[in-house]
């Protein structure tokens, strides 16, 4: 068995990024936890995760500007959007580096499994979980 696949939640709201790492820690990820967008540039150059679960409304910098930051520094690195904001859409300039709709969950998710499943499809790692 390879290494677990590394994940970093990006969340200013600490019970959602603590759950989400916890349920994701579970599921068997390692994964590490920010609180803002300059926290995580931070950790990634420190390790550079296989991907990132992003909020979009974070303080400072916004969870958009990190993963286009991201994605000119580090191309490998993959994103899922995780938002409160109902009525978001992708946005020209996420899809040009290569993210879908599919890569956006809305608040709260009921099911979070769907999320796993993203993040395999995403990692290469497409596997049914039961």
């Amino acid at each position: 068995m390879g290494r677990k696949t590394r994940i970093l939640v990006v969340d200013d709201e600490r019970m959602v990024r603590e759950s989400l790492t916890a349920y994701l820690e579970d599921e068997g990820f390692a994964v590490s936890g920010a609180s803002s967008a300059e926290e995580a540039l931070s950790s990634i150059r420190d390790c550079i995760p296989d991907m990132a679960i992003a909020d979009l409304r974070l303080p400072g910098m916004s969870g958009t500007e990190l993963i286009l930051h991201c994605a000119a520094q580090w191309p490998s690195l993959r994103f899922l959007i995780h938002t409160g904001a109902a009525n978001y859409k992708l946005t020209p300039d996420l899809a040009a580096v290569g993210m879908i709709g599919d890569d956006v969950f809305y608040k709260p998710v009921l099911y979070l499994e769907t999320v796993v499943v993203r993040i395999l499809r995403m990692v290469g790692n497409v596997q049914s979980i039961t």
